[in-house]
């Protein structure tokens, strides 16, 4: 039996700091500070879990180009080895975004072929995820995503931004999402509206626990019929932002595992997602139980 399984896209990010302005065309802007490593997204969850000692796997989609291969390279320097690679055709299938991050916020320009676990067939997908205790929804799989839920796995999802984002894409499986984390823009454009709370109070219509995170503002969940919040770690200096949704949902992850209260599994997000912002990137900050025991 695993603790965690997960489908996701292989994610490489290259990551500019300290610029005063972003180009506009025909201009060239230089940055002070530039990294490339590991990005985003569900693959955060299984690599910093398997730090802290949980059994995980990671389903993935790499091919045999340079961007690909210098993805493993990257994995192996990590130590990473729980992951299978599944068969797809197309010969790019790796995400390569720019990340241009400032001290409390990043925006992102990726090149992204939209190669996901959808294309693969569903009793692959299940059989992959079956044997867990927690999984990340699959993209494209909802009925997969009921038949987990309905056998007692436990489902989170983040759907992370994108133009067209409506809850008519998410709405078939967000029932049976255990615990659902947009950030408070993504809830808003959800929701069609621009009252935090408000776009709360409709998510929780169609799934039971929505954890709506807001930054340096910690973040507000629903639970027992009303809204709650939880402030953010104040001891926690934010450098860089990039992957802090991703750590925060790897934080109520290590909380359902650990069987805590929902109010201990958003502290837990917290106490992750802070972290992560205390240095570069999406694993330049370790958690370790220490930290834990001493936040929680």
């Amino acid at each position: 039996m695993y603790d965690f399984k997960t489908f996701a896209q292989m994610n490489l990010d290259l990551i500019f700091q300290g610029f005063d302005r972003m180009p506009q065309p025909g201009e060239e802007v230089f940055a002070k500070r530039f990294t490339m490593q590991l990005g985003g997204g569900p693959i955060v969850c299984p690599i910093v879990l398997e730090q802290l000692g949980f059994r995980v796997r990671l389903g993935t989609f790499l091919g045999q180009d340079d961007v690909s291969n210098l993805c493993r390279r990257l994995l192996d320097q990590r130590g990473f080895s729980s992951y299978d690679e599944f068969a797809q055709d197309n010969p790019d299938p790796v995400v390569v975004t720019s990340v241009f991050s400032w001290e409390h916020d990043r925006g992102f320009l990726a090149h992204n072929e939209g190669v996901y676990e959808s294309i693969l067939d569903p009793e692959t997908v299940y059989g992959f995820l079956r044997d867990a205790k927690v999984v990340f929804a699959p993209v494209g799989q909802p009925e997969v995503t009921r038949r987990l839920h309905e056998e007692g796995v436990k489902v989170v999802y983040d759907s992370g931004w994108s133009d067209d984002l409506s809850i008519d894409g998410i709405k078939a499986f967000l029932p049976y999402i255990d615990v659902y984390t947009p950030n408070d823009k993504e809830a808003r454009k959800l929701a069609g509206t621009d009252d935090l709370e408000e776009a709360v109070r409709f998510l929780a219509g169609y799934t039971p626990h929505p954890v709506v995170t807001l930054g340096k503002g910690g973040c507000a969940y629903w639970h027992d019929g009303s809204i709650r919040y939880v402030s953010a770690i104040d001891e926690f200096r934010a450098v860089d932002t990039t992957g802090a949704g991703d750590n925060f949902l790897t934080g109520i992850i290590y909380g359902l595992l650990t069987e805590e209260p929902l109010d201990r599994c958003v502290r837990l997000g917290n106490i992750f997602a802070g972290k992560s912002t205390t240095a570069v990137g999406c694993f330049g900050a370790a958690v370790t139980p220490a930290l834990i025991r001493k936040y929680l």
